[in-house]
């Protein structure tokens, strides 16, 4: 009877967490974009969900913005101001790197899945850059040179190694 409870929970237990999670985001978003309104237009205009759907109208909205050169400029200043401060600068490049995972219009550095053989050692790994000319000498030293990352399990971190391109196989695999 352990057994089935315990295989019960080990089987209910993801799939609770990622509801509640869902829900806990939802009302967070609603609360974030809904309250303003219900504040400013009082109880009687506001609804549930309200803060989602105005959300979604922010989110097309600044979209459609930085498709126009003059805001992405701004933007783009914006973002070098940000990168210059130095506690926002940890927080806004790593979230930006998160995001940029999200972002299927451009091209994704993380793309190709693969498997090194290297002296016999054979692991599956992403390629995250081919070329190394914005970073410090001496690393990827060789146009040959590739750098591959290798995800520990939970995706909590990894290791990123640089080897040469002839211990490379593409493998025909999705990232995720």
């Amino acid at each position: 009877m352990k057994k089935t409870l315990l295989r019960g929970f080990i089987g209910l237990a993801p799939i609770l967490i990622c509801i509640v999670l869902i829900v806990w985001i939802v009302n967070q978003l609603d609360w974030l974009f809904g309250k303003p309104i219900a504040w400013i237009f009082g109880d009687k205009v506001y609804f549930p969900g309200m803060g989602i759907i105005i959300g979604l109208v922010i989110l097309f909205l600044m979209g459609l913005l930085l498709n126009n050169w003059v805001i992405q400029n701004f933007y783009n200043w914006f973002e070098r101001l940000l990168k210059r401060i130095p506690l926002l600068k940890t927080i806004y490049t790593s979230i930006n790197d998160l995001m940029s995972f999200f972002n299927t219009g451009q091209k994704k550095e993380m793309g190709k899945v693969v498997l090194v053989d290297y002296k016999g050692i054979k692991m599956i790994g992403l390629v995250t850059r081919e070329t190394f000319d914005d970073l410090p000498k001496g690393i990827g030293t060789s146009h040959e040179d590739v750098a591959v990352f290798f995800p520990f399990s939970y995706q909590i971190g990894g290791m990123t190694v640089i080897v040469p391109k002839s211990c490379i196989q593409p493998v025909d695999m999705n990232i995720e």
